[in-house]
Parts: C-alpha cells; structure tokens; sequence
C-alpha cells in the first residue's frame, strides 16, 4: 500500500527515495552477480558504484538483510547473501507444492501461442548453455517457470512463487551448474511442455515433481560438497 504525503519534511521524502533506488540498484547488482553470493561489501565502493552516499546504501542494505538478500556479521560487515541446504530444501518443496497445484489450471487456460512463447524462452536457454554455466540461464530458467504459471490465473501463487525465485536465484552460483546438468534441465523443461501442449495433467505433474526434485538434489549436492572441500563441483 503506497504511503500518502503529508506534504511536510521533504529532506525525509528525498531521503527516502535515495534508499529506495539504493535499494533497488543493490539488488539489481546482486542479480547481475556484480555482487557476487559470500562477497564482503564496502560501503564505500558501493556507494560509488550506484553514485549515492553511505548512508542510504547502509540503510538498503539494512532491508536488503531483512529480507534475507544479504547477511551482516558483527565486526565484519555486510555480506551477499548464499543460500544454505536448508533454504534450497524449502523453497524447492514450496515450488513442487505450488507448480502441481496450478498445472490444471495452466492447461486449462494456455493457447497454441502462449505454448509458442514459452517454447522461445526454451531455446533462449538451450542458447544460453551453449556457452557454459552463467547468470543468464538462472534467470531464463525462472523466466521459463513463471511464465507458465501466469497462465495458472493466480495472481497470489504467481506472487508467492515470484519471490520464491527471488530468494532461490538471488542466491544461486553459476557454478551450481555444470554442462551436463545443463542439459537434463532442458530435457527436463521439453517434457514438462511437451505434456501441457497435450492437456496430459497428470504426466506434467510427475514430470514437474522429477524435475524440480532433480534441481534440488542438484544444488544441495553442490553446497554439501562446498562445504566438506571448500570448493564447487
């Protein structure tokens, strides 16, 4: 809900939006992986990088901590947030509880065209891992997913599974990724499409519980890997 003015203290006001652009050019950074998952952040780096004072960048950062985007350790700073085991675990299980949920009505609701456009963001990533894991194919991947839930009608799972991405991806390393693993996922996306363009609910289910489930397994394997040898797969 937006805040009205009261037309008074408009320091406040300009302060304000100083934050929420800090805000907002951080977390952009954060997507781009211009700030990497684990990195130290300099207050005074960042706040010459996004051309804007300490001050609102500390306070960003303080939101940014609050949604759980980055982490703050006393007597050392802030730090880009890195997902754990146990975080992938539940997001993973939100999104096979919510992406199941709506298949029926995506198959309900999705035309010959919209099947189309999801197809393009298929390519667009089997592009993308033609050139090694990198930020890109994170965000194609999300892309892929929410796109097929829009046509679910749900405005409140669509919201809830946005910032499930947010939180998932964010937080995501390219290194997660491997070739190979690469090209289960597309293999993984064609059938889940390939079962919607032929109205087949209970085999884009299953499909879409292997699929999910095998993503899973994927990161919570790579993290419990970094964190016995210190080093990615």
């Amino acid at each position: 809900m937006a805040v009205k003015s009261n037309g008074k203290g408009g320091a406040t006001g300009k302060r304000g939006v100083a934050i929420e652009e800090a805000h907002n050019r951080i977390k952009n950074m954060i997507y781009l992986n211009q700030l990497a998952p684990g990195q130290k952040i300099i207050y005074s780096d960042l706040s010459k990088r996004i051309n804007t004072s300490v001050t609102p960048v500390i306070q960003a950062l303080n939101r940014l901590e609050a949604n759980g985007f980055v982490n703050y350790i006393p007597n050392k700073g802030y730090f880009v947030g890195e997902i754990t085991q146990e975080e992938a675990i539940e997001l993973y299980e939100a999104r096979e509880a919510l992406e199941t949920y709506i298949i029926p009505q995506v198959i309900q609701n999705i035309t010959k065209s919209a099947i189309e456009e999801i197809k393009a963001l298929f390519r667009k990533y089997n592009r993308e891992a033609a050139g090694g894991p990198n930020r890109k194919i994170i965000l194609v991947d999300a892309r892929f997913h929410l796109k097929l839930a829009e046509y679910s009608g749900n405005d409140i799972i669509n919201a809830m599974l946005s910032d499930i991405y947010e939180k998932l991806y964010l937080k995501y390393r390219p290194e997660y990724l491997a070739a190979p693993q690469m090209r289960e996922v597309s293999a993984e996306h064609r059938k889940i499409l390939d079962a919607l363009g032929r109205g087949d609910a209970q085999t884009a289910i299953e499909t879409t519980i292997k699929h999910i489930a095998a993503s899973k397994e994927r990161i919570t394997s790579a993290l419990q890997y970094r964190q016995e040898t210190g080093f990615y797969q």
